[in-house]
């Protein structure tokens, strides 16, 4: 594996990683202050992330803020991708499983058609 393609992968867990702890310091925010206006000041304070950061990087973020959303539906709507993921490689498996079933049924009628024989 190249250099490049390690120091990408580590970029892209680190964003992720800071992705999640300023999701951690809304849901936070959320569930302590219930209907109260939460600012991005007080997301930056607990999450230990920058506000600069957080405009510069995170602005769909800033926009859920904005607007009302439910735990469940911001957390969904971040895993999607890894859903996708999850359900492609699923799916490949599923599909090595199903031709090694059909690879042992033709076995056993195989078998069966000796032993009648």
């Amino acid at each position: 594996m190249a250099k490049g393609d390690s120091l990408k992968r580590y970029k892209i867990e680190q964003k992720a990683q800071t992705r999640k702890r300023i999701e951690g310091a809304i849901e936070t925010l959320k569930s302590t202050q219930g209907d109260k206006k939460i600012t991005v000041a007080q997301v930056a304070a607990l999450s230990g992330i920058t506000r600069a950061s957080i405009y510069a990087n995170y602005q769909d973020l800033i926009e859920r803020l904005k607007s009302p959303t439910d735990k469940n539906s911001l957390y969904v709507q971040n895993n999607v991708k890894d859903k996708n993921e999850v359900i492609s490689k699923l799916r490949e498996e599923n599909k090595d499983l199903r031709l090694a079933n059909q690879k042992l049924m033709d076995q056993v009628v195989s078998l069966k058609k000796l032993l009648n024989k």
